[in-house]
C-alpha cells in the first residue's frame, strides 16, 4: 500500500481525474438544468400535447438506468453507419468524454425537470395573478416572480442533485473516461493494488461533497437574507 501511495502516477491520475469529474459535473448540471427547466415549464404551463410529451420524456429517462444509456450511446449508436459524418457524431459520439457529458446531461435533465416543476408548483397562484394584474406578461411574470421564488424552494434539492451527478459520473469510467474514478483505478491495476486508489478517491469525493454542501448553504443564506431585504423595501 505505501508503495503506490507515494507514486507520482497515482497523484497525477487523481488530479487529472478530479478536473475531469468537476468539468463533467458542472457541464452536465448546466445543460441538464437548461433542458430540465424547459421540460418543467412545458409540464406546468404547456398545453395537453406539450405536457404529455414532457411527461413521457421524464418517464423514459428516469426509468432507463444510466449504465444502459452510456452503453447505448457509446457502443450501440456508433454501429449505425448513417450517423457517421453527421453533426450528432461530431458533437456527441466522437469521444468518450463528449458521450459522457451528453448522457449525463440527458439523464440529469429528467430529474431536474421534476425538481424545477416542484418549485414552480410551490409558487402561490395569487402572486402570479397579482403580477398579471399590474401588466406583466407571461415571460416577465415568470422571470420576476415565479423563477426567483422557485429557486429559493429548490436550491437544496439542486445541491443534492449536483452531488448525485458528481457520484454518478464515476460510472463513465466504463466507457474509458479517465475521471476521478477511472484514472486512479487504471494505476491501481498497474501496481496490482486497487485498494489504495479507492481509498484516495473516496476521500476526494468526500471533500467535493463538503464543498458542494458548504456552497449551497451559503447561497441559501444569501437568498434568505436578500429576500428579507426585499420584503422590507
Amino acid at each position: 500500500m505505501p508503495d503506490i501511495f507515494f507514486q507520482p502516477q497515482l497523484w497525477s491520475a487523481v488530479f487529472v481525474g478530479l478536473l475531469v469529474t468537476v468539468v463533467l459535473t458542472v457541464t452536465s448540471m448546466m445543460l441538464g438544468l437548461a433542458v430540465g427547466t424547459g421540460v418543467a415549464v412545458a409540464r406546468v404551463h404547456g398545453g395537453p400535447v406539450a405536457s404529455a410529451l414532457a411527461s413521457g420524456y421524464v418517464f423514459v429517462l428516469r426509468g432507463v438506468p444510466l449504465l444502459i444509456l452510456l452503453f447505448l450511446f457509446y457502443y450501440g449508436l456508433p454501429r449505425v453507419a448513417w450517423l457517421r459524418g453527421t453533426w450528432f457524431w461530431d458533437l456527441v459520439l466522437v469521444s468518450p468524454f463528449r458521450t459522457a457529458v451528453f448522457v449525463l446531461s440527458l439523464n440529469n435533465s429528467a430529474y431536474l425537470a421534476e425538481i424545477v416543476r416542484g418549485g414552480l408548483l410551490s409558487v402561490k397562484r395569487g402572486l402570479i395573478e397579482a403580477g398579471r394584474a399590474v401588466g406583466m406578461g407571461a415571460f416577465l411574470c415568470f422571470r420576476r416572480i415565479e423563477a426567483p421564488i422557485a429557486l429559493r424552494a429548490i436550491l437544496g434539492n439542486l445541491g443534492n442533485e449536483t452531488i448525485s451527478v458528481m457520484k454518478a459520473s464515476a460510472i463513465t469510467s466504463v466507457i474509458t473516461v479517465h475521471d476521478l474514478m477511472g484514472g486512479p483505478w487504471v494505476v491501481g491495476n498497474l501496481f496490482l493494488d486497487p485498494f489504495t486508489p479507492l481509498l484516495v478517491v473516496g476521500a476526494f469525493y468526500l471533500v467535493l461533497v463538503a464543498i458542494i454542501d458548504f456552497s449551497v448553504g451559503r447561497m441559501q443564506s444569501w437568498l434568505h437574507t436578500s429576500g428579507r431585504v426585499e420584503m422590507r423595501r
